[in-house]
């Protein structure tokens, strides 16, 4: 399925500069990636850079979390991911385009994307009661320790 966006958002995604055109005439972005667009994009940028001291950088990062089954489970337990309007398989093609696509650096070789009903599970169990930035920082730490990652994933709640 194919989702068309408005002319603002994609003369943004465009290389030169663009003016809005008209609906009939909008090139179309498979479903994951807009809707990555829409309730991603305008926090953690719309190639998945966006200022790492605020917001956590996704670009050839956040694959990385899927080393570790407690970092598999932190992407999808995020309270912005748990709580969001999207369904259950939105979600996962959201999760998906983000891991495989703009994070996919570091994912591990036999990494299973993620099912619908996976993360259905995991929305149950949000991380809504726990200091996220302290959560996050050990499991950067384990993945930098044990896997090897970038120490460009401290840069996120550091004030690096």
């Amino acid at each position: 399925m194919r989702t068309f966006l408005p002319g603002a958002i994609l003369c943004a995604l465009s290389m030169p500069p663009c003016s809005a055109a008209p609906p009939d005439a909008l090139p179309s972005l498979p479903k994951p990636q807009a809707d990555y667009l829409l309730n991603c994009g305008g926090c953690h940028g719309l190639n998945g850079v966006s200022n790492g001291r605020l917001v956590p950088d996704l670009r050839s990062q956040v694959g990385y979390f899927l080393r570790l089954h407690a970092g598999r489970e932190y992407l999808v337990r995020l309270p912005s991911v748990a709580f969001s309007a999207m369904s259950d398989e939105e979600v996962a093609a959201v999760l998906n385009f983000i891991v495989f696509q703009i994070g996919g650096s570091g994912v591990p070789g036999d990494a299973a994307r993620y099912s619908a009903a996976e993360v259905a599970a995991l929305r149950r169990r949000p991380l809504n009661e726990v200091s996220l930035t302290e959560y996050r920082s050990r499991l950067v730490e384990t993945l930098i320790f044990r896997f090897g990652a970038p120490a460009g994933l401290r840069s996120y709640g550091n004030g690096h």
